[in-house]
């Protein structure tokens, strides 16, 4: 991003004067006033809002109506559930909660990344400033956050490590790289010298910085074997169908560690129907540390997030910064905890 001209935003008098026809007609189709514009002009107007990227400016409207008070929250995600995970739930409650204290509302959007760029919010979605919190490839992300820097309004991305000086942007993520770190620590303290990391298909961030402080710590001493496999989604059959097919031709490691409590729990319960004794045989440890661990007996060992708290700092981030016009930190990193439990 650094050293790009700024994009000029298209206005409606573009749109009008490239599908040739007056502002009015193009304030209808947005307006879905549509008795007043035939198919054939709808159709020519909307190819043109799409090929310029016009977005409906919430500034000017405001001018004539009620100051706009509200966020939108994008969150690209493959599942359809997508607000059934812990992690996001407890993020996206703490950012509510922040948010309604100051009389905003909140509007969350969940997508596939493909969707993004003629997605309602890239269009004509109405709000203050944008949150996000986006999964895919450094390059998939990279471009997703471009398009959502490209709105001209406010942002904040969750779980993100890049930096994009002179932005309109702010970075707010928890330290799992150094989670990580803590966990390889913890279990080499055990003399654990095979480890298994189960990660799912879908790219995270923080999942990736997870294994990233996981390896840094094993280098750190002597380099114990560290093998990765992945699940095709995080759901509880699939993590055991990909410990069953690893299993079925490996021995078993020292220490399983989950990209979260969810995959970790279903390993764990994998090795007890299999009569595999935890922590005697296999160690198993989870990230995230939310209440539902609590309920699995052996206790999870695992580290505790930052979810709801990650939420509280975006809201005041975005507040102050439209009370003030910047935002003061491009990124805000919160700590993690480690909590042993009874199954290291």
């Amino acid at each position: 991003m650094t050293g790009e001209p700024p994009r000029r935003r298209a206005t409606i008098k573009d749109v009008a004067k490239a599908a040739g026809v007056s502002a009015m007609t193009v304030s209808n189709v947005l307006n879905e006033r549509l008795q007043f514009v035939s198919p054939a002009t709808k159709k020519r107007v909307e190819r043109e809002i799409e090929r310029l990227g016009y977005r409906r400016q919430a500034n000017a409207r405001n001018l004539r109506v009620a100051e706009q008070r509200s966020i939108g929250m994008v969150i690209v995600d493959e599942s359809p559930a997508f607000l059934a995970d812990f992690f996001t739930c407890q993020v996206v409650a703490g950012l509510a909660n922040v948010l309604n204290s100051a009389d905003y509302t909140l509007t969350v959007q969940g997508m596939h990344g493909d969707q993004l760029s003629s997605s309602m919010i890239m269009r004509t979605f109405e709000v203050a400033g944008f949150c996000a919190m986006i999964s895919g490839t450094d390059a998939e992300r990279l471009a997703a956050i471009r398009q959502l820097v490209n709105l001209d309004q406010p942002l904040v991305v969750f779980q993100e490590p890049i930096a994009l000086p002179g932005a309109d942007f702010c970075a707010i993520r928890q330290d799992d790289r150094g989670g990580g770190r803590l966990i390889g620590d913890h279990l080499l303290a055990r003399r654990v010298e095979d480890f298994l990391a189960i990660v799912p298909r879908q790219v995270w961030p923080a999942i990736e910085l997870r294994l990233e402080g996981l390896r840094e710590s094993l280098a750190a001493h002597g380099g114990a074997r560290l093998t990765v496999i992945t699940s095709a989604s995080e759901s509880f059959a699939d993590v055991q169908e990909a410990v069953a097919q690893h299993l079925a031709s490996h021995p078993l490691p020292g220490a399983i560690v989950g990209a979260n409590d969810p995959i970790a729990t279903a390993a764990m319960l994998y090795l007890f129907d299999h009569d595999i004794r935890v922590p005697d045989q296999v160690r198993i440890v989870g990230f995230n540390g939310f209440e539902a661990h609590r309920y699995a007996r052996p206790r999870l060992t695992t580290v505790d997030s930052a979810a709801y708290a990650l939420g509280e700092q975006a809201g005041k981030a975005m507040l102050a910064r439209l009370e003030s016009g910047r935002f003061e930190r491009a990124e805000v990193v919160l700590p993690v905890h480690f909590d042993p439990g009874a199954t290291t």
